[in-house]
């Protein structure tokens, strides 16, 4: 079993957080030698917005891989989503990865004025306007810009239409906070269509699961039940807060075993001092 990537979110989630506490946590991530720094989007809920908390992060740093874990593209025009993720690409090229998902929450569709029956087809007309921005007839007159050709784009879900988006326009899947038991269907599902599709390669595989410090234990597991109050995984698929570094690097492994490269972890709490706690517990996989 090879050893996977990690990654990191920003602390962009928890509340009150201020926007040089985050882009801290990013410089710090890049030269602790993180796989990635990432986002998750929510609309109804006291956080940063993810699209813009990824291009302040893109400007903070130099080489760090940026990871969207996960967008929502319904919550927006098809246009415009297309248009701030292609204009993100070109600010940090080669770097910028993209993982969608129709999203969990009928609060942030609510808030959006966005009927919650259309948000399938709305991911999915999002998606098609990206790799379709530029009229190539009239290349000025278009919504534009071209997307940087480097861009990846990983899909959360193994339902009929997450898997059809991952085979039309998806380097691979994105999971997060899910048991690795269960996270196992969703892979193997993954799998399975990838490879029946005959598409070249192998699919990338992205989890990701809740850590916390000794110190910060009772902080994040506040933090997280206040996050996942208005939805999430159910309680018996979630994935528990990894307390301390065993417990972690145990974590890390599970997944691993799965056939993830790469594990992205959450924290709970916008203390930079739990970076450098987590850099320390995950030291051996850091530079892979």
């Amino acid at each position: 079993m090879s050893k996977p990537l990690i990654g990191v979110h920003l602390p962009h989630g928890v509340p009150g957080v201020d926007g040089a506490t985050v882009l801290t946590w990013a410089r710090n991530a890049e030269a602790a030698g993180f796989a990635s720094i990432a986002v998750a989007e929510r609309l109804h809920y006291d956080n940063g917005d993810a699209i813009v908390t990824l291009a302040a992060a893109a400007g903070a740093t130099k080489s760090i891989p940026l990871l969207a874990n996960i967008l929502i593209p319904s919550l927006r025009p098809p246009a415009v989503f297309a248009k701030e993720i292609a204009t993100l690409s070109r600010f940090a090229p080669g770097r910028l990865t993209v993982g969608i998902a129709a999203g969990a929450r009928s609060q942030d569709y609510e808030s959006a004025g966005v009927p919650w029956t259309e948000r399938g087809r709305r991911v999915d007309a999002g998606l098609d306007a990206l790799f379709a921005l530029v009229d190539p007839d009239n290349p000025p007159q278009s919504v534009g810009p071209v997307p940087d050709e480097s861009i990846e784009v990983l899909v959360g879900g193994a339902s009929k239409g997450a898997i059809n988006r991952m085979l039309k326009h998806g380097n691979g899947y994105v999971g997060g906070g899910v048991k690795p038991e269960f996270m196992a269907y969703d892979i193997a599902a993954v799998n399975a269509a990838w490879h029946n599709a005959g598409k070249s390669g192998e699919p990338r595989i992205v989890a990701g699961t809740w850590f916390a410090s000794e110190s910060h234990f009772d902080e994040a597991d506040a933090w997280r039940d206040a996050y996942l109050e208005q939805g999430g995984p159910p309680e018996f698929v979630r994935s528990p807060i990894s307390r301390g570094a065993d417990e972690l690097r145990s974590a890390i492994d599970a997944y691993a075993a799965l056939g993830a490269t790469e594990v992205v972890l959450f924290g709970g709490v916008a203390d930079p001092a739990e970076l450098d706690w987590l850099a320390d517990a995950v030291a051996d996989y850091l530079g892979v």
